[in-house]
């Protein structure tokens, strides 16, 4: 139950959000300059609240040497796959439509392509060496603060979303509603299995931290369970620099041919976390379809992570 509620809080927030929206004074307000200002505040909140709940993290802290190396393996193979089989499926897709694909998101080059990565990572980086350096706050994580900063960040968006028109029409029977998450989980576990070969690690075991999906609170608490302190700490980390690492590509992503690679980038964290940040760059449009595919991801989580694990025992 205490992992049902998070999941039902989190669309509950944004619909809540998309209701607010409607509202004529509201509407117009998510379209002035001081409400974009508010959102990325908010973001920055959050982002920053992220790293110092890292830094403060004895997971990542006392296991930063070999097991933190295993953890970047997986989290660079897994988000490099899942690019790798969505840029195959979308181009397929994509020739199959006769069609260039579209996207709403805001166009840009040089100095603006790398201004919202470059100012994630400072700010990400601030709280980590904040958290990890900075005797402030002893005994905090930030857990409760990055919780409740999430869902007024999803509030903000809902209301932004409420004052726009989506196509509900053309997303409900767009291909991409059901390749993003399929081909996600491909691209993901095909890396972790890769890996995981390569490190001379069971199969079983390399699948399981690969599907926690950016999901790292679930995915390491389940696998320290199941194989060890170890073994949970590789799953925490790498998830966790999978979403850091999702959240510096989003912008970037977003404005290649094909935008959706920001959502299999974020993987279950598309639902949550990183949604604002999709929002923001893919458009209202992608919205839908980023809830979907983390909702998908993060529903398959508690049922691959222990799944996968018995693979070869």
């Amino acid at each position: 139950m205490s992992q049902v509620l998070p999941l039902l809080a989190i669309p509950g927030a944004l619909l809540c959000g998309v209701a607010l929206g409607r509202i004529p004074a509201l509407r117009r307000f998510s379209s002035l300059p001081p409400f974009s200002r508010l959102r990325m505040l908010t973001l920055m909140a959050m982002v920053a609240t992220m790293g110092f709940r890292i830094g403060r993290t004895r997971e990542v802290i006392d296991n930063a040497g070999a097991l933190g190396l295993t953890a970047l393996a997986f989290a660079t193979a897994t988000l490099a796959g899942t690019l790798a089989v969505l840029l195959v499926v979308f181009s397929l897709l994509a020739a199959r439509a006769g069609v260039a694909p579209r996207s709403d998101a805001r166009r840009g080059g040089g100095l603006c392509l790398l201004r919202d990565p470059a100012l994630l990572i400072g700010v990400l980086a601030a709280g980590f060496l904040t958290g990890l350096l900075l005797p402030l706050f002893p005994g905090a994580t930030g857990e409760s603060l990055i919780t409740w900063l999430l869902y007024a960040l999803l509030l903000i968006v809902g209301i932004g979303l409420g004052g726009t028109d989506i196509r509900w029409g053309e997303i409900v029977t767009h291909p991409h509603l059901i390749a993003l998450p399929l081909a996600t989980m491909v691209g993901t576990l095909g890396a972790g299995a890769g890996v995981g070969f390569l490190l001379g690690m069971p199969a079983g075991t390399a699948l399981s931290i690969a599907s926690g999906f950016g999901w790292y609170s679930l995915s390491g608490v389940i696998l320290t369970r199941l194989d060890g302190p170890a073994t949970g700490a590789v799953a925490f980390i790498s998830n966790m620099l999978r979403e850091s690492m999702a959240m510096v590509l989003i912008p970037v992503l977003s404005r290649t041919r094909f935008p959706h690679l920001a959502i299999g980038a974020a993987a279950a964290t598309s639902m949550d976390v990183t949604l604002p940040l999709i929002e923001k760059h893919c458009g209202p449009d992608a919205v839908p379809f980023s809830m979907a595919s983390g909702a998908v991801l993060s529903l398959s989580v508690p049922l691959l992570v222990p799944l996968l694990y018995q693979i070869g025992r």
